[in-house]
């Protein structure tokens, strides 16, 4: 029953990471399979517990409480009651905390259970990806009656013209969750990673993704797990064949035939927009004042202000967006926790062993969006933070 239910929850966590599906027909904010995973990852603390090292115990009590002190002292502050908003984002943080040490604790004593949560985390990716396709042939009222798509949603058959989004509800997001192909495909193909098919596999999955979101920040986390592991081959002195090359453009030729079979009109110049000079600098620019605007309510607001949606913010709903998942995290749960998930991200990266690809993904991709808000992504942040604890494991 044990080793059921352990397979059960990490494969659910798996999939929650890459594939948020709606459990509540037609609402944005709804409950997603991510809430759902971690309701029932939550007992893996008890079940764990004898076989988990110390530090990481420690972690279980630590991380909650001061997460839990952290909402007091916000609550105190605002003079009022949690809304459903906060609820659901406290508690996503607040069960991320206590079930990542324990599945840290899992998948780096067991290859198989640690293999079964990157298979779910790689399928949810495609599956996610897959959600593109059935929104066209289906369209999307029948995915909205049954949960498996926003309201917000995009949909059209020119894949370049229009930044797609289903699941995720923003192309940003999306891209995130599909990228993460690319760090599981290498982890899951071990020593031979350059010539293994769930390394290629990932790729497709995640230059598909690209073509579809056209989101640069998560495309330029995806390269750079794959550079980290690249200067993990040098830390352990492994050797890459030129094959792996060759694989790369087979991929690449796939998914052109695949785009050409499913009538999509590309438009080099919108891809083209993406990359322009004058558009990336003016990116840059609108960034830059954001992320002061959000350092200032930082200093305003040190322990946090909580979940507030853009709706709830009225007139002032750009205030919401920071696009930094570390300097949206200090404004929401407090500048201690953000500084902490930081700290223990560089630290999970520099192990520079089989996990790094994992750990530089999440890294980087933080640094370019609003990321922790979905139960998820956040729950990912924080295995990524309970793994920094862990001795270098061979690839």
């Amino acid at each position: 029953m044990r080793a059921a239910y352990e397979r059960l929850a990490l494969g659910l966590l798996g999939l929650g990471v890459t594939l948020p599906l709606f459990l509540t027909p037609g609402q944005v904010s709804g409950p997603r399979l991510g809430d759902l995973a971690l309701i029932i990852a939550l007992p893996l603390v008890g079940v764990t517990w004898r076989d988990m090292a110390p530090v990481l115990r420690a972690a279980c009590v630590v991380a909650p409480g001061f997460l839990a002190m952290t909402l007091l002292v916000q609550v105190a502050q605002g003079g009022d009651r949690l809304n459903v908003g906060d609820a659901a984002f406290w508690f996503r943080w607040i069960a991320s905390a206590l079930a990542a040490p324990a599945v840290a604790s899992l998948i780096l004593r067991d290859e198989r259970r640690r293999r079964l949560f990157l298979w779910a985390v790689l399928a949810g990716a495609a599956c996610h990806l897959a959600t593109y396709g059935l929104a066209i042939l289906m369209g999307l009222e029948p995915l909205q009656a049954v949960g498996l798509a926003s309201p917000r949603a995009m949909v059209t058959t020119t894949a370049a013209q229009v930044r797609l989004t289903t699941l995720a509800e923003h192309p940003n997001a999306a891209m995130v969750m599909i990228g993460l192909a690319v760090p599981t495909g290498v982890m899951l193909a071990g020593r031979h990673w350059a010539r293994r098919a769930t390394t290629w596999g990932g790729v497709g999955v995640t230059v598909l993704g690209f073509v579809s979101t056209l989101s640069r920040g998560g495309m330029m986390a995806a390269i750079l797990a794959g550079l980290a592991r690249m200067v993990v081959d040098w830390r352990w002195r492994e050797r890459v064949r030129p094959l792996g090359v060759a694989l790369t453009v087979c991929v690449l030729a796939v998914g052109v035939v695949a785009l050409q079979a499913g009538r999509f009109d590309l438009d080099g110049g919108r891809f083209a927009g993406r990359f322009d000079r004058a558009a990336l600098q003016d990116n840059l620019a609108g960034r830059m004042l954001t992320w002061r605007r959000t350092v200032d309510l930082v200093v305003e607001r040190p322990m946090g202000a909580g979940w507030s949606s853009a709706d709830e913010m009225g007139a002032f709903r750009a205030l919401s967006v920071s696009h930094n998942g570390y300097l949206f995290t200090a404004r929401t749960a407090g500048v201690v926790s953000a500084l902490v998930l930081l700290g223990l991200h560089l630290a999970s990266a520099a192990r520079l062993d089989a996990l790094t690809p994992l750990s530089a993904y999440v890294l980087a991709a933080m640094f370019g969006e609003d990321l922790t808000q979905g139960a998820g992504i956040v729950f990912l942040c924080c295995l990524v933070g309970a793994l920094a604890w862990r001795r270098p494991l061979a690839p």
